[in-house]
């Protein structure tokens, strides 16, 4: 089995599900953790390198105590590696909630009729994130609803208005 990332570019398709749950059990049922493997996944992890299905599988069926100890130490020099000992907090930004989904934790739910559904346009996104540098905030995560008119080239330049 050989993980390939143009596999995953995906219609949008409001609804319809995207991840091949079998695929993943898969690799999670057919990898093998040995300790050598273990190791090597762990050190490509600390060079920042993105690890595969595979090798991630590998990881969560690391069954030996002595092993799932390096990976938690791994994690940990990782984490301290990219962040350092800060927590990293993001303000939301909410481009627009529509949404074609029904979650029940979600306000922007489909089956919340209360809600005014709303997208920013260029200007208002602008004014949206110069109110939240006036107030201190530095990093932003942009918000959107699962909707087909937030397809990938909207959020391109939404973010691209953003910067």
């Amino acid at each position: 089995m050989k993980f390939t990332p143009e596999k995953y570019s995906i219609p949008d398709e409001p609804r319809k599900a995207f991840i091949d749950e079998n695929e993943i059990w898969d690799y999670i049922n057919n990898t093998k953790a040995d300790k050598q493997k273990v190791r090597e996944i762990i050190q490509k992890s600390l060079n920042k390198n993105r690890l595969s299905l595979e090798e991630t599988a590998a990881l969560i069926n690391a069954d030996s105590p002595e092993l799932i100890e390096e990976i938690k130490e791994g994690a940990r020099m990782l984490k301290k590696k990219i962040y350092g000992n800060r927590i990293v907090l993001f303000a939301p930004l909410y481009i627009g909630n529509k949404c074609s989904n029904d979650c029940a934790y979600c306000g922007f739910r489909t089956s919340n009729k209360d809600a005014l559904r709303t997208s920013l346009d260029d200007t208002q996104i602008v004014n949206e994130i110069e109110a939240l540098q006036d107030n201190g905030q530095k990093r932003l995560i942009l918000v959107y609803g699962e909707h087909r008119e937030y397809n990938a080239d909207y959020i391109a330049h939404t973010v691209d208005v953003a910067y």
